[in-house]
């Protein structure tokens, strides 16, 4: 007959060293079946300057800049809402100051307010303080006639440079160009400029159109925009609602 004597010592020990590797094994388990976080899209993502967003999907975004008349923004306003299409207006400052009215229609109407500055003069001959003030001159304008609070904008003449987009982000703003240009500034055509837009626009983009009195041919233009569009299957929205379809890029 054997007799065992236990140390409870050594008893201890050896329960603690088989439970190491279980413990191990449970770790190393619950490492590899642990789910990746799910990364969601901030605005940080999104390029200084957007030309387009990259997006798969059927969706633009048309966009109207306006810096001085009258008489080509009602009739635009009319078949925006005709066709039930929001878009994005830049508006100069002293335009929505002279034009109030219509100005606050363009907000009231559910469109976006964006912002094209004060002076219509490019901002890479400015100093980042002047840049600054413009900006700061028609965002109180722009708050003040349509009581939005703009945070896009797109620059006079499209001009820029890093310097420019810095200046602009330090303001509190988003610059804003485009991917397709319509042309109808250059009034080469209600027919052309409506083709122009239908053979370019793609996923993604932000096109460009005037509705300030230089551009008369946009209302006769618009209508066929909107509805070639749409017969290619595209939902036309602002663009901040277009950047949460994907990143927007400088390209």
């Amino acid at each position: 007959m054997r007799i065992y004597l236990f140390s409870a010592r050594n008893l201890k020990r050896n329960m603690v060293l088989a439970a190491v590797p279980v413990l191990a094994a449970a770790a190393f388990t619950s490492v590899l079946t642990r789910q990746p976080a799910v990364v969601v899209p901030t605005l940080t993502e999104h390029s200084g300057i957007v030309y387009r967003v990259k997006t798969e999907e059927p969706v633009a975004a048309l966009t109207f800049d306006i810096s001085w008349g009258e008489k080509v923004p009602p009739p635009v306003l009319d078949i925006l809402d005709r066709e039930a299409v929001k878009c994005t207006f830049f508006l100069s400052g002293p335009w929505a100051v002279k034009h109030p009215e219509i100005a606050r229609r363009i907000a009231d109407d559910g469109h976006e307010v964006g912002s094209h500055g004060w002076r219509h003069e490019n901002y890479s001959t400015f100093s980042d303080a002047v840049i600054k003030e413009e900006i700061a001159k028609a965002h109180r304008a722009l708050k003040e006639t349509t009581g939005r609070t703009p945070a896009l904008i797109r620059t006079p003449n499209g001009d820029w440079n890093e310097r420019v987009v810095k200046a602009i982000s330090e303001a509190g703003y988003r610059a804003i160009q485009w991917s397709v240009d319509s042309l109808d500034w250059k009034d080469i055509g209600a027919k052309a400029s409506t083709k122009r837009v239908l053979d370019q626009a793609g996923p993604g983009a932000i096109i460009l159109m005037h509705a300030s009195d230089s551009a008369e041919q946009t209302p006769d233009s618009l209508p066929g925009v909107i509805q070639g569009l749409k017969e290619k299957g595209y939902q036309l929205v602002t663009v901040s609602e277009l950047l949460k379809h994907g990143r927007g890029v400088a390209e």
